[in-house]
């Protein structure tokens, strides 16, 4: 086995331009941490005192350039609502619509309703685990295509839904549910998953983060009438 002083040694005389370079990175990256570390109190004191020393006008502009932002995007997301409710009242042929403002899913051909049915919305969420594991889910929206359909297939209950009520996460042989969403899942290209109430398991009393949950009856008329490809708008 080499010593590492030699090892080092042999380094400096045969590359010391690559040896000092290196050593000048490592001790330049330790230096700018220190400097940013020592400065992030100061940062934040800063802020502070800036924000003390607004006057109420300036805070009232600030608060409103703020609220203008949030605003412009919420009018730039029903903006895009409208349109998909639009292109989808001129697709042609058998197709879904979901409008998470009424809670509806639509199968329709045409202009034409075939069907109405009433859906859970799941919200937007992000679960945080104690070791800083995370899982992001945001809603669906726009237009996606059927890619898959499945009665009632065997289920593994995903961690973040034991995470999220401080429980331990079990085996994962153990959180093998069969049906454990639902006896009919109709599943999107984006992986968005529009499902039946499952009669037992953790989902049987919660809609999964941003998934789509209706009545096993109501569900089987769509499950049946659509198949992989057919276009589903979310509005």
């Amino acid at each position: 086995m080499s010593d590492p002083k030699q090892a080092s040694s042999g380094l400096r005389r045969e590359h010391p331009v690559f040896f000092w370079g290196m050593v000048a990175l490592i001790l330049l990256i330790a230096v700018a941490t220190g400097v940013i570390a020592m400065r992030i109190p100061k940062y934040d004191r800063e802020a502070v005192a800036l924000n003390r020393e607004m006057s109420a006008n300036e805070r009232a502009t600030r608060d409103r350039i703020l609220k203008s932002r949030a605003r412009r995007s919420e009018m730039a997301v029903g903006l895009l609502q409208r349109e998909l409710r639009l292109k989808s009242l001129q697709q042609k042929g058998l197709h879904l619509a979901l409008s998470t403002a009424d809670s509806t899913l639509y199968l329709h051909h045409g202009k034409a309703t075939l069907r109405a049915i009433r859906v859970h919305v799941g919200r937007d969420s992000v679960i945080q685990a104690p070791n800083g594991q995370a899982w992001r889910f945001v809603r669906a929206l726009g237009e996606r295509h059927v890619a898959e359909k499945q009665s009632s297939p065997t289920y593994t209950i995903p961690a973040w839904v034991y995470v999220s009520r401080g429980q331990p996460v079990p085996a994962e042989s153990e959180r093998r549910v069969e049906g454990g969403l639902g006896d009919y899942v109709i599943r999107l290209d984006d992986g968005t998953e529009i499902y039946s109430t499952p009669k037992a398991g953790p989902l049987a009393q919660q809609v999964k983060p941003a998934s789509f949950m209706a009545s096993p009856s109501d569900l089987r008329a769509i499950f049946d009438a659509v198949s992989k490809d057919t276009p589903v708008f979310i509005y």
